[in-house]
């Protein structure tokens, strides 16, 4: 019996990959190696594809910056969902919705007068949020659900920032949500998914 499930499971894991391909060649190289999930064992669940799409649209003006980012929210998750999920069942899809991928740079107030010569403020403050639903049906085993995640996450930067050391603070904001994102979405997923869940 062994051996006839092999072949079949082999289809499926290049199936997946196959359809893995195409996101992960969209996307910068530099952003696949700021967020790199390689040590996290991949979520393998019962449905035909993995679908990343997005309701969320970049205003494309401020306050929001995170259309000009290095690595966008939007890229960083969809190299978590690449990354951390794998199609592995003959039939149904699971649907990455990214509802909320905005970074916000918001101007502080500085020290005014004689005072704010001889004081170093924080200049800017950036704001993260992600929101992610994950939407499973059409499975093999009858499952239909839904998981979501929201996190959140501001930094500041000196007003004497080089340009280099703010491309670094925004880079690592969107990282650090990317993390606190998986961190969420497992939970979730093997928490409230566990019927789809392959176990191998």
């Amino acid at each position: 019996m062994q051996q006839q499930q092999d072949p079949i499971m082999l289809r499926r894991s290049l199936l997946s990959l196959a359809l893995a391909i195409p996101l992960l060649a969209s996307l910068p190289s530099a952003a696949q190696s700021i967020v790199d999930f390689s040590s996290r064992e991949p979520i393998i669940l019962d449905v035909a594809s993995i679908e990343v799409e997005s309701t969320y649209a970049a205003p494309m003006a401020p306050p929001n910056i995170d259309h000009e980012l290095p690595l966008t929210p939007s890229d960083a998750v969809r190299i978590w969902a690449t990354s951390r999920l794998k199609a592995g069942g003959p039939q149904g899809r699971a649907r990455v919705i990214i509802k909320d991928a905005s970074v916000k740079e918001i101007e502080l107030d500085r020290t005014t007068g004689i005072k704010g010569w001889f004081t170093k403020d924080q200049s800017q403050k950036y704001e993260g949020k992600f929101q992610v639903e994950i939407v499973v049906d059409g499975t093999s085993r009858g499952f239909t659900g839904s998981v979501s995640a929201a996190v959140a996450r501001s930094t500041t930067v000196a007003e004497d920032v080089t340009l280099a050391q703010r491309e670094k603070t925004m880079t690592d904001l969107v990282r650090d949500l990317a993390t606190d994102l998986d961190v969420e979405l497992d939970k979730s997923i093997r928490t409230n998914m566990f019927p789809v869940i392959v176990i191998q």
